[in-house]
């Protein structure tokens, strides 16, 4: 594509701040080497959680609290490693809801709070006034256990979805790389993408890890490249936003293509 530049990311990954392993500073290193931009979505919050046979549900909110005492460094570190030469780094974090389905939150600015209502309506709303991103991820999961919510679904803010990590693909119910690392269930047919885009809803694609080990970019869980026309941080952020992605599941393979002169996520 003229002008661009194809880039390389992962924009969902966990580690130790959260309920993940390894630490932030491990996973901004393991980034520099393989990726030319990435996100850390550490774990936050989720408000509609209902109490767990045995007390598990202690797990996900230590997670919780060890990201919000570690929002400070989490700033700190990520602006430091957006200095980089050649390498971009984005703040974020990770908002759960078995209502409205999962929503990771990447923003193109500094040392921004951690905003977490208990509405997706109120978290798009602060999207949008970031000039962020909310981008809903396992999709295909059912409604009521952290699947999508296509009912609520909303292009402001969520130019695209993630169709792919380390949870499996959710094109559609028999498409490769089935749902079975996690507990929350199979893919329900009617929270697929294809499903979702016979209701006539408007989206591109990305795919990250969703790595709990501080990993980002590891191969075979998930990769975004972007046609970006430069490398900082509005430039991959007006990619995303123009639909200007491709989602892979491992290998850095390259697509590019137009129809009359319109590049791949243009409406016309």
């Amino acid at each position: 594509m003229d002008g661009t530049e194809v880039l390389y990311g992962d924009i969902h990954n966990h580690n130790a701040l959260g309920y993940g392993i390894g630490s932030l500073e491990r996973t901004i290193d393991v980034a520099r080497t393989h990726l030319d931009f990435f996100a850390f979505t550490g774990h936050a919050a989720w408000h509609d959680m209902e109490p767990m046979e045995g007390g598990r549900e202690q797990h996900w909110l230590n997670g919780f609290k060890r990201l919000s005492e570690g929002w400070p460094k989490v700033q700190r570190l990520i602006e430091a490693a957006n200095a980089d030469d050649g390498f971009t780094a984005f703040l974020g974090y990770e908002w759960h809801s078995s209502r409205f389905g999962d929503q990771c939150v990447v923003l193109p600015e500094d040392c921004r709070p951690l905003f977490l209502p208990d509405n997706v309506a109120e978290l798009r709303k602060y999207c949008v006034a970031e000039d962020g991103l909310m981008i809903p991820h396992h999709l295909a999961y059912a409604t009521g256990r952290r699947g999508v919510n296509w009912d609520v679904f909303d292009n402001a803010a969520t130019p695209v979805v993630e169709i792919f990590s380390e949870h499996g693909c959710s094109e559609h119910d028999r498409a490769g790389y089935d749902y079975f690392t996690h507990s929350m269930g199979g893919r329900d047919s009617a929270n697929t993408v294809k499903a979702a885009l016979k209701r006539g809803l408007r989206f591109g694609f990305v795919a990250s890890t969703d790595s709990h080990s501080g990993f980002p970019g590891a191969y075979g869980e998930g990769l975004l490249s972007v046609h970006a026309r430069g490398r900082d941080r509005m430039a991959i952020m007006e990619a995303i936003k123009a639909r200007r992605t491709v989602a892979l599941t491992g290998d850095r393979i390259r697509v590019d293509f137009a129809v009359d002169g319109a590049p791949m996520g243009s409406e016309i």
